[in-house]
């Protein structure tokens, strides 16, 4: 009989398999259908042959199972058949289920109680409810079979997959105590080690598989994706490729070898080996996510969005796709939609800041500025390193007039970015709007005194700081070559005159910025802002 994968074999993986793909049920079945071959001890399957005298004990006992069914079989067809012949007449006695009736509770249960139709049980269960849900079923097992090897196997990995670590492991140090090299067993404990970031009992346990089999699916498999994740993308493939040396259907490592290529930009070698890991499995969640990551590299959005959708149809708890779909749908003009896929991956996971700092971001292009500056709240309180986000509630507290709220957005941006001049312009543009004129000096001074003064990112800070000396000014923005930096400085000028009212040249280098094409820098939104409130007045 076939070898189960790790994926199937790991029960650590059947919450998960269940959890995310449609095609747990014939998964779980797999497993348990092959739970008996994991060790040597565990009953192969017997072919029914006529019985001899040089029958083998193993052969007489599946004989004379065999012939015991036959004859219940052709009994009870004998009943049935008389039965229609002649409707009875009164009450028969079952001198069977007398006998039965006067065994001990013990024996009822010994007599009941069957691994294979148990182990069946449990596949059904995992089909219908969580793991947690599933784990009650262990108290009925009799203790005759407390020692029974697949029951402990099954268990133990159960526990893993309903998050019980601290319990799966003392199964499973049991199972490694009497089966030291028991390759199933190994395995359970690599994904136990890697929960509970025992990495000296997982670099055992992947020892000891490649001492048995140098290209043992799991072990490789377990060393690629710690390659992977040290963004080793080359090394990582060396592995997953001896892992498909020993089981060409691995999913874990075909999608490792996507993954991989996908990183190393080999586009085409990637959607190769994703095609691959969708022939051996047509639900596999993680090959259409990355098949719609290529299509989206490749400007295919429409592609694109139809292979994260599928991805979300077989896995809806997968945060990664639902932000590549709101992705790929806002690039194809459905904001609605982009809205709603980021909303989702917020549900899936609150308290990461991406799905808020990806959702904000279509706020503020769509004019709803509240729900911006919330999100973008959201996103620094979850990540404050993220200053870019510090940046746009900066932007958007100056729109709704809020100083003291884009000050201290731009003071965040000031301490992890002191090369940027835009940053204590803006600050002390709002001392000076909050109405504290000595602070706005003060803090400008702190600044003048770091920076070189041939600079005009100096000179302009000098005249916020002194409130006057801006009349050279125009001449020597015009006399800058790069863009970016010359649309900036107009900007700044243009904001000096309408914090001190000189409303026509606030409105004349407003417009200067105004007519930048693709202008680079966050102030062009600021001047967009400044141009509408001139007109309006």
């Amino acid at each position: 009989m076939k070898k189960i994968s790790r994926t199937v074999c790991c029960t650590a993986l059947i919450a998960v398999t269940l959890s995310l793909t449609s095609c747990a049920s014939n998964k779980v079945t797999d497993f348990f259908g092959n739970v008996f071959n994991k060790n040597e001890e565990a009953p192969e399957e017997q072919v029914p042959v006529e019985e001899d005298k040089d029958s083998s004990p193993e052969t007489d006992s599946a004989s004379s199972n065999t012939d015991s069914a036959t004859q219940d079989k052709a009994q009870d067809q004998k009943k049935t058949d008389s039965s229609e012949e002649k409707p009875s007449s009164g009450k028969k006695t079952d001198s069977r289920k007398d006998n039965k009736n006067n065994k001990s509770d013990k024996d009822k249960e010994l007599e009941t109680f069957d691994k294979s139709t148990f182990i069946q049980q449990l596949g059904e269960e995992l089909d219908e409810r969580p793991v947690v849900e599933v784990l009650p079923l262990f108290d009925k097992v009799p203790p005759e079979f407390a020692n029974d090897y697949d029951i402990r196997y099954l268990k133990g990995a159960l526990y893993f997959s309903a998050g019980k670590y601290t319990e799966a492991k003392a199964i499973c140090d049991q199972l490694l105590a009497e089966y030291p090299k028991d390759e199933y067993v190994l395995e359970l404990s690599i994904e136990i080690a890697s929960a509970l970031g025992d990495r000296s009992a997982k670099k055992s346990a992947v020892d000891k598989l490649l001492a048995g089999d140098p290209n043992n699916e799991a072990a490789n498999v377990t060393l690629a994706n710690e390659y992977v994740y040290l963004k080793k993308y080359k090394t990582a493939q060396t592995y997953f490729k001896k892992a498909l040396v020993s089981n060409p259907e691995s999913e874990d490592a075909l999608f490792g070898m996507g993954q991989t290529s996908y990183y190393l930009e080999k586009d085409d070698e990637a959607k190769v080996w994703l095609e691959k890991l969708l022939k051996v499995n047509p639900d596999n969640a993680m090959a259409y996510l990355y098949l719609g990551k290529l299509a989206g590299a490749d400007n295919k959005y429409k592609v694109a969005s139809d292979n994260a959708a599928m991805a979300i149809k077989l896995d809806s708890g997968n945060y990664d796709a639902w932000m590549d779909y709101g992705t790929f749908e806002r690039y194809l003009g459905h904001y609605e939609n982009a809205e709603k896929a980021w909303t989702q991956a917020i549900k899936i996971n609150p308290n990461y800041f991406l799905a808020y700092a990806y959702r904000a971001g279509l706020y503020d292009e769509t004019d709803r500025f509240a729900e911006a500056l919330k999100d973008y709240s959201s996103v620094v309180a979850l990540n404050p390193d993220y200053y870019y986000a510090y940046e746009s509630i900066g932007v958007l507290a100056i729109h709704e007039k809020d100083y003291t709220k884009a000050r201290l957005a731009f003071t965040k941006c000031y301490e992890r970015n002191k090369e940027n001049v835009s940053y204590p312009l803006l600050i002390t543009y709002c001392y000076y709007m909050e109405g504290n004129a000595v602070q706005a000096r003060t803090f400008s001074d702190s600044v003048l005194r770091k920076m070189d003064r041939s600079t005009i990112e100096y000179s302009m800070l000098r005249v916020y700081h002194d409130k006057a000396g801006e009349m050279p000014l125009p001449q020597k923005i015009a006399a800058i070559e790069n863009p970016t930096t010359k649309g900036k400085m107009y900007f700044y000028l243009g904001l000096f005159y309408d914090m001190f009212g000189g409303i026509e040249y606030a409105r004349e280098y407003y417009g200067k910025v105004v007519k930048m094409s693709s202008p680079m820098f966050f102030e062009y939104r600021l001047a967009e802002w400044g141009m509408e409130i001139k007109t309006d007045e």
